[in-house]
């Protein structure tokens, strides 16, 4: 009877912990199913407004409605973080990345008011930024997500290194972007801003390696 009674316990037990195991499976396959879809998401509407963004005839204003539209897609890849990221040791410091980018929306509209106030019109100038330009849009674009990838799949082994990696690659473009406008604009607004997003983007891409080297310790 003993011998029964452990046979038993230890099927039900089995059974428990097999049930577990795959609901377990399917809320982690539903989250990460979720976390790739608002990427998606956020892919598109980049690709949307940064495709959409009206020329002005000023290159300077061009570059800052670009740059805005960039920062707050950066700023929607870290909320979508924060709510479907594993660890909890990474909250605070994906807090500090969203509290940055916040930072620099309200130095681009500082500068974007000001040089509303007095733009300059050059179409020449202008079609060369532009002409720059659009190979640094497709870079932001792939480095977010390969066009044409489907299903969007993690980088990595889990939702937080793929958010690293991926907001690791948009620093990397954001240099290039901000030493494109460098080489081009005359405002001295602009380049200020500029090197400030520069500083910005070194800052970010130094904590994301350090997190990357802890997740795979």
């Amino acid at each position: 009877m003993m011998k029964l009674f452990r046979k038993l316990l230890f099927a039900f037990i089995s059974i428990f912990l097999l049930t577990y195991s795959v609901k377990a499976a399917d809320e982690s396959n539903l989250k990460e199913s979720d976390y790739l879809k608002k990427i998606d998401l956020i892919y598109l509407e980049l690709k949307d407004s940064l495709g959409s963004t009206e020329k002005t005839g000023d290159l300077n204003t061009d570059f800052l409605n670009q740059v805005l539209q960039y920062q707050r897609a950066l700023i929607a890849l870290s909320k979508n973080e924060l709510q479907y990221g594993e660890r909890k040791e990474l909250k605070e410091p994906v807090d500090q990345f969203v509290d940055e980018l916040k930072l620099n929306l309200k130095k681009i509209n500082k500068v974007q008011k000001k040089v509303s106030e007095n733009p300059v019109y050059d179409e020449t100038k202008e079609a060369t930024y532009l002409s720059s330009y659009e190979e640094i849009y497709q870079q932001i674009l792939t480095n977010l997500k390969v066009e044409g990838e489907q299903p969007t799949v993690l980088i990595g082994n889990s939702i937080d290194m793929d958010f690293l990696t991926r907001l690791s690659k948009q620093c990397e473009v954001w240099t290039i972007f901000m030493n494109s406008i460098l080489q081009q604009t005359e405002d001295d607004g602009v380049k200020e801003l500029a090197n400030d997003l520069i500083q910005s983007s070194d800052r970010l891409k130094g904590e994301i390696q350090a997190l990357i080297k802890q997740i795979e310790q």
